[in-house]
């Protein structure tokens, strides 16, 4: 996974960007990332995902006992793939000032 500098538009490896201020390969130019934050949110969108996922099927079978085990199971993986696909689409790089 590659990001692309908002300066140049030169490619970005995913191991500098999760440093918080970090330089450009190709133009030098200082930037930051909201990585830290993101990440945060990425994992509050997926425990309520599966929160949603644990009520949904309970709702829905009437027991408590085949919820967990169906959100555990499917709602631990669509939650991981909803929070990547979150953290990929919501970080941001900056030019610091």
């Amino acid at each position: 996974m590659s990001y692309r500098c908002p300066v140049c538009g030169g490619v970005i490896a995913n191991w500098l960007v999760k440093k918080e201020h970090f330089e450009c390969p190709d133009c030098e130019s200082l930037l930051t990332s909201n990585r830290q934050k993101v990440l945060k949110q990425s994992l509050v969108v997926a425990m309520i995902v599966w929160l949603l996922i644990l009520i949904g099927v309970q709702h829905y079978s009437g027991s408590w006992g085949y919820a967990a085990v169906v959100s555990i199971e499917a709602g631990g993986i669509l939650s991981a793939m909803l929070a990547a696909l979150y953290y990929r689409l919501v970080i941001r790089l900056k030019r610091a000032v």
